[in-house]
């Protein structure tokens, strides 16, 4: 092999190493955007879209970040009612929630609705994955305990909005029953569900969830590792769970379901058939709703 064409081997091997290189920091940088990015609201669906009055409500998170959102007082002669708080999940604003609110309303609850930081009308400029949005939910319960003098809330959560409840109760003893909707056991976990793909091999995907988590962790110095809801349902003692899920979700595994029910002592599983991920109320709204407010009823 001549001088030349040993110096041109080198130049090409060198562009496709950079070109490789290039190619996979675009990849994990993809990723981290994907779970920092903020969320805009979604089509805006007050309560006065169903012929309820509210109140626009404004709070900080126990870490200072500002949060809006909507006070729904529950319907007259139902005095002391009990309160809800529905936290929604990642991909929006509790706009995509409002439909689900009028029948807890309707069965006498308080209910308080909110956008999470980075979320909606909230300040914050990236999404945590329930890291920081647990202080986000413990300071909507400051706010209810200081301005409506609520001792002992509810929470129905969906999707991260479940996963951010769990982990939040178990720093709380103020939130006394809880309804969670397709949490996540870990967020690594369902990270690595999310994002398989046929076209890509197992040992290449797991090294690019790993690592687009570790760089969105460095870029907001944040431990996204540490969303972990299974960590902290043992937390929970006996405060009750009812744990919902669609037996179809693609980012949980039925035995993950089963596991997470199992740690705490006061937990309910409904596995809801053909159901996907945050699916179950769209699959059946009656038993939804009758399972959801009878839980409350129950407990609260």
């Amino acid at each position: 092999m001549s001088v030349f064409r040993l110096k041109d081997w080198w130049k090409h091997g060198l562009l496709a190493s950079m070109g490789m290189v290039l190619a996979v920091g675009g990849v994990l940088a993809a990723g981290a955007w994907y779970l920092l990015r903020r969320r805009s609201p979604d089509p805006s669906d007050p309560p006065t879209n169903y012929d309820l009055s509210y109140q626009e409500v404004a709070f900080h998170a126990r870490d200072g970040v500002k949060l809006r959102g909507w006070w729904i007082p529950a319907p007259s002669g139902h005095e002391p009612a009990p309160t809800v708080i529905m936290a929604h999940g990642q991909a929006g604003s509790m706009d995509a929630d409002t439909a689900q609110m009028v029948p807890l309303h309707q069965a006498g609850f308080n209910v308080l609705m909110f956008d999470f930081r980075g979320h909606g009308r909230s300040e914050g400029n990236t999404v945590t994955m329930g890291v920081h949005e647990k202080a986000d939910l413990l300071g909507a319960v400051d706010y209810l305990t200081d301005h409506h003098g609520c001792q002992r809330v509810g929470v129905l959560g969906f999707s991260m909005g479940a996963a951010v409840a769990v982990m939040a109760a178990a720093e709380s003893e103020r939130i006394a029953a809880l309804v969670a909707d397709s949490s996540y056991t870990t967020l690594e976990h369902t990270l690595r569900r999310w994002s398989v793909h046929p076209s890509v091999p197992s040992l290449l995907h797991e090294w690019i969830v790993d690592n687009s988590l570790t760089l969105a962790s460095v870029i907001t110095g944040v431990p996204l590792r540490e969303a972990q809801p299974i960590s902290a349902v043992s937390r929970l003692a006996d405060r009750p769970v009812l744990f919902i899920y669609g037996e179809r979700d693609p980012f949980v595994t039925v035995e993950e379901m089963r596991q997470m029910s199992a740690i705490t002592r006061n937990a309910e599983l409904w596995l809801v058939p053909d159901a996907g991920h945050r699916d179950a109320y769209h699959s059946d709204p009656d038993t939804y709703n009758q399972r959801v407010i009878g839980w409350f009823k129950r407990w609260l």
